[in-house]
């Protein structure tokens, strides 16, 4: 195989392809695969194990009842994929089927799946990827920043702009057999790190199945960190809902999927257009997210598509819910092309 010497280095050369995207998540893993449909060649580079794992942890707590916007199509196109493996009932989804299910679909479209890497940009169009496989080379024309923080948009030059607004949370849910047919709001305390002292149960698409979420506030960004606290505090919460409710007294309670969204420090800056390419969910309804947005200010050739998307008032949250990542990742796809067509500066 041949190599390219850099620095001192050698790395792997993996070749060149049309788009690189670096980020396994939902956002990356939907321009990936738009790309690969559009007939462009892809290299998607993840820092995780599997896509299957952010997708599945996603997938299986976060579809809030009131949302609005209809689900993007790869979004359906993977529920209904689940659904009929039998491996999705209602929110509770299988992890690893999941897994399979989201490589699969990337593979089948002519993705090549990178994982356990990191990604640097280098000259002109070379990215340099670290990791489990040792030290190797890219080229690409164009580059899909879909890592959590915008990383890859700050080493390539992107300008940032400070936030404090958002607080570190984690969402969890169990699933529980019981007769409780309404959304319920129920107080569990004051005494536990949750946002307002309260959870609130979903009743799911399937007769007496309810999920049980809970926003925690714990103090540290060690993922390990929050996986354990969030665990004790939902272990916590089930003996209390079993004590203080015949409802949850009578059902099994199962932990199914932990969503970590941790505070995003800073923002990028976006060029200057304002052309609508994508709607997000929050709170106050439909956001629009613009096509400067996802093209930071002082970079070139790089379209971002992670929380680090200055989307101002809805804050991370929106970033965060399943099919706004995928419409994101979607509008990055079509920039994307766009770029390859020589359509976007």
């Amino acid at each position: 195989m041949e190599t390219i010497g850099r620095q001192s280095a050698v790395a792997t050369d993996l070749g060149s392809y049309d788009a690189l995207v670096c980020g396994g998540g939902l956002s990356g893993w939907a321009a990936a695969v738009g790309l690969a449909r559009a007939g462009r060649g892809v290299l998607l580079a993840a820092e995780r194990t599997s896509l299957g794992h952010e997708v599945w942890a996603a997938m299986s707590i976060w579809s809030p009842p009131d949302a609005t916007l209809p689900a993007p199509e790869l979004w359906r196109e993977v529920r209904d994929a689940l659904e009929d493996a039998n491996a999705a009932r209602g929110p509770l989804v299988d992890p690893v089927a999941t897994q399979v299910m989201v490589e699969r679909i990337a593979q089948q479209a002519g993705v090549r799946v990178l994982l356990q890497v990191q990604a640097h940009p280098g000259e002109e169009d070379l990215t340099l990827l670290t990791g489990k496989w040792g030290l190797m080379a890219a080229r690409s024309a164009v580059v899909v920043d879909a890592t959590p923080r915008g990383t890859l948009a700050a080493e390539c030059g992107a300008s940032y702009a400070a936030t404090g607004t958002d607080d570190p949370v984690v969402r969890r849910a169990l699933m529980i057999h019981t007769g409780v047919t309404e959304p319920r709001r129920v107080e569990v305390g004051d005494d536990l790190p949750l946002r307002d002292g309260a959870v609130m149960a979903w009743p799911t698409l399937w007769p007496g199945d309810v999920v049980i979420e809970a926003e925690l506030s714990l103090a540290t960004e060690d993922l390990s960190a929050l996986d354990i606290e969030s665990r004790r505090t939902m272990a916590e919460i089930a003996a209390r809902l079993r004590r203080g409710d015949e409802a949850f007294g009578q059902g099994s309670l199962m932990q199914i999927a932990h969503d970590p969204i941790l505070p995003r420090e800073r923002v990028l800056v976006a060029s200057a257009d304002g052309t609508v390419v994508a709607e997000v969910e929050c709170d106050a309804g439909a956001f629009p997210v613009t096509r400067g947005a996802m093209l930071p200010a002082g970079t070139e050739r790089l379209v971002a598509a992670s929380p680090a998307v200055d989307l101002g008032p809805p804050t991370a949250r929106a970033c965060h819910h399943p099919p706004n990542a995928v419409r994101l990742g979607e509008a990055a796809a079509e920039l994307a092309q766009a770029m390859l067509e020589g359509g976007a500066s």
